[in-house]
């Protein structure tokens, strides 16, 4: 079965105009020449266009129990991609995923084998055996081509370095895989198939022992039938996964390798004269083209509009889950609809300045976090704007909490000159009632599980703005009447006001050393 976004879209428009979410509009600030007036101007019109009303009416819809917790990929994401558009487009932000386009759209596929059309022949010195899917027969990965290849046996112990890359080009891998279903049993399924994909073999063939019986065998199908989501256009080779004595029939030696694998041994034995030909199509269950959705303020100063300080959040959440209490929608309010409305937030009143900052600032709402920070890979893989000229990133995630009062905990402080330009911005406006916190989790490397991981990734430097972890994290409870709104707010001004710091600054942010190599050493960095 395929899912098609059409219809989703299409009911994503008419669910905006059915909830018609209220926002308070701001004028136009007057200006002055520069300076000390002109931040005074610009803070004017932050704080007046920042507010706990617009703040709340924003986070009140992206939270709501209609878009059903916002799942990569899901209904309810599409209409909070379709939202975010709107609001951008009426604020006045332009296109920023090129092709005049907010959306990015990366491919997030849901595929299984085609069984029923699973069809292998093994043929070597001892003769020859057909492989039926559709006689319950463990499939996974899938391949577009048909399948022609000699086949190779490794012995691939827990800790084997992976082949290089092409050694197994023109091969299948069969393994040995004795023992019962259990995680440490799939761990060395997974071991074959990751030595094939990084040799560039076509598959891999797991051969169980007469001991894993039938039960074992069909909680297997169950498992593979419940199909894989990848990112991407690739598809995991082909695994299937077969009986000893189908193995033993077709290799004379089978029983001395598989008695070599069993004790440990790493090792490889080309299997002379044995091939294997045939198909393992796929079954792409939903093909899904979930949106990041990208809008841009252009710079004013010619000489630096081409760079960009790039902010983050992102919009997607957990979706719908067991019930607790009787409620089953996984709202998100803070995990993450705080950070992805602190991002509108400050889109509205930057672009309501009458001298928009200097460079350009790119408003990057991610999807795919949950599953893995996938919507902010693609992102830096594939970006709309070279990643050489993005300059700085700020990623909001989880900033309406306030089990530490007050409290904005500014991860990565210490990694770049961002840190204390955060801090000296809120030093000097009191009035924002803040406390910038290093780090009180370092134990948990926070800095390295939200999307910004993926822009340092790239050596861009970056902070992250957090709150803390809560006992409502991944739970139906995370809704917005349990956030405090009065504090987002101002983490939402402090985030502008050091959003049109970095803009304006001559300078652009610089990495510490020490930080940068650790960021490199944790990321396996570099652009």
């Amino acid at each position: 079965m395929r899912f098609s976004w059409s219809g989703a879209v299409v009911a994503a428009n008419v669910l905006l105009v059915a909830v018609g979410v209220s926002t308070l509009e701001a004028q136009t600030a007057s200006g002055s020449n520069g300076g000390a007036d002109a931040r005074s101007d610009a803070a004017a019109v932050i704080e007046r266009v920042i507010t706990e009303e617009t703040y709340f009416n924003r986070l009140a819809f992206l939270a709501s129990d209609a878009l059903q917790g916002r799942d990569t990929p899901s209904f309810g994401l599409e209409v909070a991609a379709e939202w975010l558009r709107s609001e951008h487009r009426r604020m006045g932000t332009a296109p920023g995923a090129g092709d005049d386009s907010y959306f990015q759209r990366w491919p997030y596929r849901q595929i299984r084998s085609d069984r029923d059309a699973t069809t292998l022949t093994l043929t070597g010195p001892g003769g020859s055996a057909t492989i039926e899917g559709s006689a319950g027969v463990p499939t996974r990965g899938a391949s577009d081509d048909d399948l022609s290849a000699e086949l190779v046996f490794l012995g691939i112990p827990a800790g084997t370095a992976a082949p290089e890359a092409g050694s197994l080009e023109g091969k299948v891998v069969m393994i040995h895989a004795p023992g019962s279903f259990s995680q440490p049993w799939l761990q060395g399924l997974n071991r074959a198939n990751a030595a094939a994909q990084a040799g560039g073999a076509q598959g891999s063939i797991v051969v169980v022992d007469p001991d894993f019986d039938d039960a074992a065998m069909e909680s297997l199908v169950e498992r593979f039938d419940a199909g894989a989501w990848r990112m991407g256009w690739d598809m995991a080779v082909p695994q299937v996964v077969i009986r000893r004595d189908v193995a033993a029939s077709i290799i004379e030696n089978f029983d001395a390798l598989a008695t070599r694998a069993q004790a440990g041994e790493s090792f490889r034995a080309e299997l002379s004269g044995t091939r294997v030909t045939g198909q393992v199509p796929a079954d792409i269950m939903v093909d899904g083209r979930p949106a990041n959705v990208v809008a841009i303020l252009p710079g004013s100063d010619p000489a630096l509009r081409d760079e960009y300080v790039v902010l983050s959040a992102h919009y997607d959440h957990v979706g719908i889950g067991p019930p607790v209490d009787g409620d089953s929608i996984y709202n998100g309010a803070d995990d993450n609809g705080s950070g992805t409305v602190a991002l509108l937030e400050v889109a509205n009143a930057l672009s309501q300045l009458e001298v928009g900052p200097r460079r350009s600032i790119a408003f990057v709402h991610v999807s795919g976090e949950e599953k893995g920070l996938l919507g902010a890979s693609w992102f830096v893989d594939n970006p709309p704007m070279p990643v050489e000229q993005m300059i700085a990133n700020i990623n909001a995630d989880m900033i309406g909490g306030d089990e530490h009062r007050d409290t904005l905990v500014v991860i990565g402080k210490n990694y770049s000159t961002l840190g204390p330009l955060v801090d000296e911005l809120n030093e000097g406006m009191p009035e924002l009632g803040l406390t910038t916190s290093d780090d009180i989790w370092p134990d948990q490397r926070f800095f390295f599980r939200s999307d910004q991981f993926h822009f340092m990734r790239k050596e861009i430097p970056a902070l992250f703005f957090f709150t803390g972890v809560h006992e409502c994290y991944h739970r139906p409870c995370d809704t917005v009447e349990r956030l405090n709104i009065d504090k987002a707010t101002r983490v939402a001004r402090l985030l502008a006001h050091a959003t049109l710091e970095i803009a304006n600054r001559d300078e652009r942010p610089q990495w510490d050393p020490a930080g940068l190599e650790e960021v490199r050493q944790l990321t396996g960095g570099g652009r």
